[in-house]
């Protein structure tokens, strides 16, 4: 490939490559052969720029049928680099590599091989050898006699199937894997979901299982037409399920649209997060008076005339004048307003949570977290030195912690000062 233009004062390593033992024998009449030309390519590294030199020999005897062919270090030249290549096997596997595992793009691949090995090279050359890659990556995946080996210990085979559109507009892209080995046997992008085309790779799968010699135990697809039509005609009698997530994401509906009701709820309930932050805010940032200290660091230099101005004070290396007012600098917190602003910013964080699939429902996650934030805080105004608690005041069960409906388990007051309490009680609105 032509993508690399090498600049002058390049040092490149010699690596000298001779043909050795029968690689330096003719093949018709088994006499040592003679070198009598050179090969020289530039290929780059991950080591630093490599200038290879392969040495060609032919046989002397011009008489002789090998005397026309050439004599090379071909497996130790095809180590370092395929013929023509100008990146070696460990440029090329290092792109691949970033590009596929780590989803790097074309200019980050790019920028690293120039700031971390010196390598410049064009953006055609990066993806021209990030698609040879995946080509060998593929073409390693689908081999069968691998495949043989990987499942020599495995009695059978499930088989699942997939539609996977990348981008609006593209093909989609349908993928079989095996579950078995949790690996991914081909996929192909279809222009049609007909079920003449998904067909076709149904037959594919088939002729894999059959090729390793492993029955197909059933295969896993949602409930899309032609998956369905194509497991009966090509895969009779073999079991076709439902994809356990499309079941629970539909099963699952009902479930977080009311869980999506009763997140609305709860923010409603809960409110004026902003102004105790600005009250807080406000207090920490505020001109507070500051004690005149003697500092060593400040040391009157000079005492000139009233006429020439007021005296100049050092603060340190530099020269300020005492007259000029210094707005002072905002102090930090102090504990009891740290408390409150981290209290602040932990509810801000539950009501913003919006993660979680339908087994896991956000609106319960935080249900359950802001009866935590009350529990905290219930307390901290229980024992405070001098508080509700110091004169005979204990917790009750009210309206915001009585239990639900389905939960037969009698909480006491102790019960609701400690973290035993019923989490499926915190279910109840808030008041």
């Amino acid at each position: 490939m032509s993508h690399i233009r090498w600049p002058e004062g390049v040092e490149f390593t010699r690596v000298t490559l001779v043909p050795e033992g029968e690689a330096r024998e003719c093949g018709h009449c088994e006499r040592f052969t003679h070198v009598r030309d050179i090969k020289e390519r530039h290929v780059h590294s991950l080591r630093g720029p490599l200038h290879v030199v392969s040495k060609v020999a032919f046989c002397p005897d011009k008489g002789c049928a090998g005397h026309a062919e050439k004599h090379v270090a071909a497996a130790e030249e095809m180590a370092i680099a395929p013929p023509t290549w100008s990146v070696g096997w460990d440029v090329f596997a290092w792109m691949g590599h970033r590009r596929f595992a780590r989803h790097w793009s074309v200019p980050q691949i790019r920028a690293e091989l120039k700031d971390r090995f010196g390598i410049a090279v064009s953006a055609d050359l990066v993806e021209d050898y990030v698609a040879k890659y995946e080509v060998m990556v593929a073409a390693r995946e689908s081999d069968v006699e691998r495949l043989v080996l990987e499942y020599r210990d495995v009695p059978d085979v499930m088989l699942t199937i997939d539609g996977l559109q990348p981008e609006k507009g593209h093909e989609t892209l349908y993928v079989v894997r095996e579950l078995r080995a949790r690996r991914v046997w081909f996929a192909e992008p279809l222009l049609s979901s007909a079920a003449p085309e998904v067909r076709r790779l149904f037959a594919r799968a088939r002729d894999m299982a059959a090729g390793i010699g492993k029955p197909v135990r059933g295969w896993m697809s949602d409930k899309q037409q032609a998956f369905v039509s194509g497991v009966e005609e090509v895969f009779p009698g073999v079991p076709h399920r439902y994809c356990g997530n499309h079941f629970l994401r539909d099963a699952a509906k009902p479930v977080l649209e009311a869980d999506s009701h009763a997140k609305v709820q709860m923010r409603r309930k809960v409110r004026g997060l902003r102004e105790i932050e600005k009250r807080m805010l406000a207090r920490i940032g505020g001109p507070e008076p500051i004690e005149q200290v003697a500092d060593p660091a400040i040391v009157a230099i000079e005492h000139v005339e009233e006429a020439a101005g007021p005296p100049i004070v050092a603060v340190g290396d530099a020269a300020v004048d005492p007259t000029v007012a210094v707005e002072p600098l905002p102090r930090g917190p102090s504990k009891q307003e740290q408390v409150v602003l981290d209290y602040c910013a932990t509810v801000r964080g539950i009501l913003n949570d919006d993660q979680g699939g339908p087994l896991k429902p956000p609106g319960i996650r935080m249900d359950a977290a802001l009866g935590e934030v009350q529990d905290s805080l219930e307390r901290l105004i229980a024992t405070k030195k001098g508080g509700l608690a110091a004169k005979g005041w204990t917790p009750t069960l009210g309206p915001a912690r009585r239990p639900c409906a389905t939960c037969t388990t009698a909480l006491t007051a102790a019960d609701n000062m400690s973290s035993a309490t019923c989490v499926r009680s915190r279910s109840a609105p808030r008041h």
